[in-house]
């Protein structure tokens, strides 16, 4: 490592580390050993976006810790104790031992089914730092440790350790050495000097799962430009196309790491959990002209979660899906060097709250979306669910709002497409408009848009049209709107009719709201405290 490199890197590190120290020394629980009893003052019971707060006890009884009491509690602010409903986990930031000077992360897994309800113990470790552990190498500075190469068995990455990311760090082999690679909340992973990734290979799982109050992050060594290390990269085994025709299963190369392979059969199949997760400063090129994106999805199928992910100040794409039919919730894209959100490939996945934010300095499209684009017509065809989006472009550059080209379908509901300085909405090349439909009102239904606003300079734009253009499209179908949307910042202003226009969504994963936009009204604060400081500003 070269030496500006090295002191750039411990700086960041320093920080880390700080922040982690401070976070572990206000005790969030109390457990006494004379009675059994765990006290918790606070406690945030999440449910999707919302959050209700309580005190509650718990007693230990023989292997499990069961509810004795809850009451209601006021909310607070830092670091608390969290159980997520969508996980069934109850994590403990710090416990105090009473009687001793311990302190400790617990997470404790709600046992299926019990009345009244009771918890196992899942994992219990220090909050300082306990040394490097057999599967990474001692870092630079005191409370670091560095990974590398590949991790082909089950390990956990704690938040006591800033963990070092060396060149490409593979968690598993390609459907072989399964492995399971967990990210316990305020962990942080920070890229040595550029050429540093993680990749989750087919068949194995990341579960990396933070909280609104201690996000798991994922960063360059300083924290100052875009492309200071490679990113998240995730393979899976679910259906993509760009095979010959014929060929089953479809595996198709990577094109930025030519020998890794993604792509097969499970629709279902699950590569774990990302939840309130930041993704900074990732994108360095892995050869000429091949950036990594923050968050790349090969083939990853919908047993996969992906709820409260933030990419920031990438300079690739923030989110990329290379086929596939992995579902996201509750997404932030904010400052990206190119396109936020960009699929190809055929991804049949779906995505609902999405908030985009352009940055003055740089940016391309807010959604660059694909089919195949050596041949259009590729099966399975691209077309995602896309509900409750709110894009914001820029005037400083030339940016787009959403480009559908190259044969994609999409199905997009109550969204906002607004600011950008080209166009909001540009349908493109014949493979596109045919599978649309005939004409603009004889849609068949792969290509739609409703319940949705565009406010930009030029509102619509297109390329080698068949049938119809954008605007007939966009104009023919059920509560679109080219006009103002009444903001106030991100939000809805007072008195807009956001609140209340939104169309009916019928659908399994996405929830049916009757507004427009990423945010129901000016409380609804699901963006807030777990993603990057000032970056919604």
């Amino acid at each position: 490592m070269k030496l500006k490199s090295a002191n750039v890197l411990k700086a960041a590190i320093a920080i880390a580390l700080s922040v982690t120290a401070y976070q572990a020394n206000a005790a969030t629980a109390t457990y006494d050993p004379a009675t059994g009893v765990v006290d918790i003052p606070v406690v945030d019971v999440l449910n999707g976006a919302q959050a209700a707060t309580y005190s509650a006890k718990l007693q230990l009884q023989g292997d499990k810790l069961t509810l004795t009491s809850i009451g209601d509690a006021a909310s607070v602010k830092g670091a608390r104790v969290t159980f997520d409903g969508a996980t069934n986990a109850l994590h403990f930031p710090s416990v105090k031992i009473l009687g001793s000077n311990d302190e400790l992360y617990a997470k404790l897994k709600i046992v299926p089914g019990s009345n009244p309800i009771a918890f196992t113990l899942d994992q219990l470790q220090p909050t300082t730092f306990p040394g490097c552990p057999d599967f990474a190498a001692q870092g630079p500075i005191a409370g670091t440790c560095v990974l590398s190469g590949e991790l082909n068995r089950d390990v956990t990455l704690t938040a006591n350790t800033t963990w070092i990311l060396s060149g490409g760090v593979y968690v598993g082999g390609d459907r072989a050495n399964q492995a399971t690679l967990t990210i316990n909340p305020g962990a942080e992973l920070i890229g040595e000097s550029g050429l540093d990734f993680l990749y989750v290979r087919r068949g194995s799982k990341i579960m990396a799962e933070g909280t609104p109050d201690q996000p798991i992050v994922m960063t360059g060594p300083s924290e100052l430009s875009r492309g200071e290390w490679g990113g998240l990269v995730i393979a899976g085994n679910a259906p993509v196309n760009g095979c010959a025709e014929g060929v089953t299963p479809c595996e198709v190369a990577f094109e930025a790491i030519t020998t890794e392979k993604y792509g097969g059969t499970d629709i279902a199949d699950s590569s774990g959990l990302l939840k309130y997760v930041q993704i900074k400063y990732a994108g360095y090129a892995v050869r000429p002209n091949e950036e990594l994106n923050g968050l790349t999805m090969l083939g990853v199928g919908s047993g996969t979660m992906v709820d409260f992910v933030q990419v920031h100040q990438g300079l690739d794409d923030g989110i990329e899906m290379f086929g596939g039919t992995v579902q996201l919730k509750h997404v932030v894209l904010t400052d990206i060097g190119d396109d936020s959100l960009d699929w190809g490939s055929g991804w049949r996945g779906k995505a609902q709250y999405v908030l985009i934010k352009q940055a003055d300095d740089d940016g391309d499209l807010g959604i660059e979306a694909d089919n195949n684009p050596d041949n259009n017509d590729a099966l399975p065809r691209a077309q995602p669910l896309l509900a409750n989006m709110s894009l914001f472009g820029s005037q400083g550059n030339p940016t787009q709002g959403a480009l559908f080209r190259r044969g994609t379908g999409v199905n997009v509901y109550n969204s906002i497409f607004s600011g950008f300085a080209n166009y909001c909405v540009k349908l493109d090349g014949e493979a596109t408009y045919i599978n649309g439909g005939s004409s603009a009102n004889a849609l068949g239904g792969e290509l739609t848009m409703a319940g949705t606003y565009v406010n930009c300079p030029t509102n619509f734009a297109d390329k080698s049209s068949v049938g119809f253009t954008t605007e007939e499209w966009f104009t023919a179908q059920a509560a679109n709107v080219a006009g103002d949307p009444m903001l106030d910042g991100m939000y809805p202003a007072a008195g807009s009719h956001l609140t209340h226009t939104g169309v009916a969504i019928t659908d399994s994963f996405a929830d049916d709201t009757n507004y427009i936009g990423a945010f129901k009204d000016a409380n609804d604060k699901w963006a807030d405290e777990w993603t990057v400081t000032d970056s919604l500003k």
